[in-house]
């Protein structure tokens, strides 16, 4: 991956930068020439006033008409090339073994085998480190001036090139391999000719992101004591993929032609679920890195790590699907379903979860003619805890970000012209359910939860479509 960001900053026909428009030598570089007259019109959301907006296309005008009214931060645009510089590659190597069996009249059958995964990492990723703009004697000692500051090889008033020589374009590079083993076993036994019960033990596997391969190194200023703001920062190559054991059960009844009932239960076990910390260096953590103890080893590091106790989500499903066939002929072609899951995370660690949904409902009703077809759907989704808010002034520990509940309704139709042609119409999020974000702990008072509001409105969606 390589990604360049390039910022203009607008400076106006004198060439000076103005942060107020009573600036007594004026100003020339406000956005009031570019104000977008249509969409600033409009009302604020949630009953807010107009606000004036900036029209792109009359900005972008202008600059090709006066691009030296603008300027550019050569500086900026390094750091964001080598921050955006990575590289990761990893290579599965697998191989498997499977059986399958069948008794008492094949009305138990069996599968099962074992599935054997190497893998293998190579990753390059920015590396940081402010002591190599310091001067430095045949030795590697570092040369201090008379207060004992160390000297540099450029002055802090040349960034750019301060920054060639500390942030360093995949100057970290990083290797992982391990070996997993995923053995899996299915039974499934038919109680009768329309009832079966399933069974299913396996294993499954979370592999880190690149990004913590190739996320980059940032190294503290050796010559300054450990401090929340001196420290090694980096993402863990020593960090293992999380491991889940699960085992599923699953009761199912088939009505005969016109639909089905199942309902199940899982429990899925997680180790060495991934969570981030900060602890000192060890001399073993250093040395994934090729970095010298003696130098680092009082320096604390935040990285990521592995959980030392497991994290379990369990949860219930239910489904249910069926033709209305006792319906009167001038209702047949009616279907009815419904569908239910319902999850719980416990353990200590169990916070480490973010996002997942504990309640999930589906249902609607379809209705399928010769000619035409209708199909509605509802989809409830409860509501889910995100990422947490760092502590701090006025904000309380147990502080999270929070997905509201949403119910959605969707609506299908098509009808028939011809053999070959079909009107279709496809009506999303009907109801326009808007997403709403809050942000609270246990002691914040309901007033104070909301954040903000996401409308996405009703996505309506009509066509002719064809089949030759």
């Amino acid at each position: 991956m390589r990604a360049r960001a390039q910022t203009f900053t607008y400076r106006g026909a004198d060439g000076r930068p103005t942060t107020t428009p009573t600036d007594p030598a004026g100003s020339d570089d406000g956005a009031g020439p570019f104000v977008d007259e249509v969409f600033s019109g409009r009302s604020g959301p949630m009953g807010f006033p107009a606000i004036e907006w900036v029209e792109n296309y009359k900005f972008w005008d202008h600059y090709q008409t006066h691009p030296d009214y603008f300027t550019i931060d050569p500086n900026a645009i390094y750091r964001s090339e080598v921050s955006g510089s990575k590289l990761a590659e990893e290579t599965i190597s697998s191989v498997y073994l499977q059986g399958d069996v069948a008794f008492f009249s094949r009305r138990l059958k069996l599968v099962g085998g074992l599935r054997a995964e190497q893998t293998n990492v190579n990753a390059q990723g920015p590396l940081t480190s402010p002591t190599r703009n310091f001067q430095r004697d045949a030795n590697g000692r570092m040369l201090t001036n008379a207060s004992g500051s160390p000297l540099l090889i450029v002055p802090t008033s040349n960034a750019l090139e301060v920054s060639r020589l500390t942030f360093i374009d995949r100057g970290q590079h990083a290797k992982k391999e391990y070996l997993r083993l995923f053995p899996n076993i299915n039974a499934s036994y038919n109680v009768s000719e329309n009832f079966i019960a399933r069974v299913a033990h396996y294993y499954s596997i979370g592999r880190p992101d690149f990004n913590q391969y190739a996320g980059g190194l940032t190294l503290p200023n050796t010559e300054v004591a450990p401090s929340p703001t001196n420290r090694i920062t980096v993402n863990n190559i020593g960090i293992k993929a999380w491991t889940a054991r699960t085992t599923k059960v699953r009761l199912e009844y088939y009505f005969e032609r016109v639909g089905q009932i199942s309902v199940g239960a899982f429990r899925r076990d997680f180790a060495n679920f991934f969570s981030t910390t900060m602890a000192n260096a060890t001399p073993e953590f250093l040395a994934l890195y090729g970095l010298d103890a003696g130098i680092y080893d009082d320096y604390d590091v935040r990285t990521q790590y592995n959980l030392p106790s497991s994290v379990r989500m369990q949860g219930l499903e239910f489904a249910y699907k069926q033709s209305l066939t006792f319906l009167p002929s001038w209702a047949r072609g009616v279907q009815v379903f419904a569908n239910v899951t319902a999850l719980r995370a416990l353990g200590s660690e169990a916070a480490e979860f973010e996002g997942f949904i504990p309640r999930t409902y589906n249902w609607g009703l379809s209705l399928n003619r010769e000619n035409y077809g209708l199909r509605a759907n509802w989809n409830y989704r409860g509501k889910q805890r995100r990422a947490p808010v760092a502590a701090g002034r006025s904000i309380a520990p147990d502080t999270y970000t929070w997905g509201s509940k949403r119910l959605y309704l969707d609506v299908e139709g098509q009808f028939r012209l011809t053999r070959h042609l079909s009107l279709f119409a496809n009506l999303r999020n009907l109801n326009a359910a808007p997403e709403d974000l809050k942000v609270f702990n246990p002691s914040t008072p309901a007033t104070a939860n909301f954040r903000q509001r996401t409308e996405f409105g009703s996505l309506w969606t009509f066509g002719l479509k064809g089949a030759f």
